[in-house]
Parts: structure tokens; C-alpha cells; sequence
């Protein structure tokens, strides 16, 4: 922060927290979410009401996975479905892979870029947001790519639903690891020497209708 920036900062002091958390976008807006996956009509109310009447900011990340995965559907992550099994696993899923760790990358580091902006402006930065059991932004948990290949490569679009999706394959297809961009963000900012605390929203809690108790 220059002198002038500084100066005026303490001039024109207002009524700003300077507190700031970064959350997953599908927190704030659940239509990014994969296909079945939107419990909430929009937001999580429980996780927004509980960061105001903290007076914590909310800095609402990009939809990687919207990004990387051909945009608000997500069209790319359908690929599997009437393709033979071993094209998809040995040609297409690497490639599938590739692509979206080198868009990743890209979008973590814009995320460290605007971290480091508020840090040096002197604002606290008290969190990241995740969502568990997400193959993308998962923080402790997260799922196994290769499971949703096999799942997709053994169903058609007539024998899908939401309940066989969420039931058979999300909850039981859930390993202990980070996504793939929250694992990506990680890296960079160990690298970079920036210690602020993760979170992980429940996306089971929320798809099994229970209330989110969130703290920060």
C-alpha cells in the first residue's frame, strides 16, 4: 500500500469489517451445480446469513468445474455416456484430465492473486470455502473421477436419475483427499507461504435436507 493510499485509507475510514472469506461459487449459486445436485433453489441461506451478521465479506470464487467443463451444465462431464469403456478410460478421460489441471492451475492462481490483493490492503482473509465430496472443490473429501467414468460408462441417459446418481454413486463414491482445484490452490499457497484456514461445506448434510450449521 503506497503513502497516499495509506493516508486516505485513515481519512475516509469507514464502516467496513475488512474481513473478507472466499467461498465455493455453487455456495452462493446452486445453479452452477452438476446436473441433480442443486438442493437449494439459490444460495445456502444459512452460510450467507451466518457471514453477515458476522459483517464478514464474501468473495464468491469462479465455477471451476463451469469453467473447465463446458459451461453452467457442464456438458463435458457427460462424455462417458454411450461411449465404449475402454476408449473412454485409456484415450479420453487423460486427455479430459489434462485439460482440466492445466484450466486449474490458471484459476488457482487468480484466486492467490486476489488473496494477496486484500492481504496487502491489509484486510484479514479468515477462510476458504469449499464443498465436500465434490471432485473439484472438496477440501478434505472429495470424489474418484475414475468411479463417475465406470458409473457413466455403465448407464444410458434412459436409465439415469437423480436418485441413483446422488444414492448410488456420490455418497458411495467419496475418498479422503482435496478436489482437484482446491488441491491446486493449496500447493500454490503453501508455496507462497500463506497460511488461512479451509472449510467444507456438507454437500451431504445439504442433500439429506438437514440444516447447515456453518462457523467460521
Amino acid at each position: 500500500m503506497n503513502v497516499q493510499v495509506e493516508v486516505l485509507t485513515k481519512k475516509l475510514k469507514d464502516e467496513r469489517s475488512k474481513k473478507v472469506i472466499f467461498l465455493s461459487h455453487c455456495i452462493l449459486n446452486e445453479n452452477t451445480r452438476y446436473l441433480g445436485g442443486a438442493f437449494r433453489q439459490g444460495c445456502i441461506n444459512e452460510i450467507v446469513e451466518e457471514l453477515q451478521k458476522r459483517g464478514i465479506g464474501i468473495v464468491q470464487m469462479k465455477c471451476p468445474e463451469k469453467e473447465a467443463w463446458g459451461g453452467v451444465l457442464k456438458s463435458s462431464m457427460w462424455f462417458p455416456l454411450y461411449r465404449k469403456h475402454r476408449l473412454v478410460k485409456i484415450i479420453l478421460l487423460p486427455i479430459f484430465m489434462w485439460y482440466t489441471k492445466r484450466k486449474y492451475s490458471t484459476m488457482a492462481k487468480e484466486v492467490l492473486k486476489d488473496i494477496k490483493d486484500y492481504l496487502d490492503s491489509g484486510f484479514d482473509v479468515v477462510g476458504i470455502v469449499g464443498v465436500s465430496a465434490s471432485p473439484t472443490c472438496g477440501v478434505n473429501t472429495s470424489l474418484d473421477i475414475t468411479k463417475f467414468t465406470d458409473f457413466l460408462s455403465g448407464t444410458t441417459v434412459e436409465a439415469i436419475d437423480r436418485r441413483r446418481l446422488n444414492e448410488d454413486y456420490i455418497k458411495n463414491s467419496m475418498v479422503t483427499r482435496s478436489g482437484m482445484f482446491i488441491d491446486v490452490l493449496k500447493n500454490l499457497m503453501k508455496k507462497s507461504n500463506l497460511h488461512i484456514k479451509f472449510y467444507e461445506h456438507d454437500l451431504i448434510k445439504e442433500m439429506d435436507g438437514e440444516k447447515i450449521i456453518f462457523e467460521v
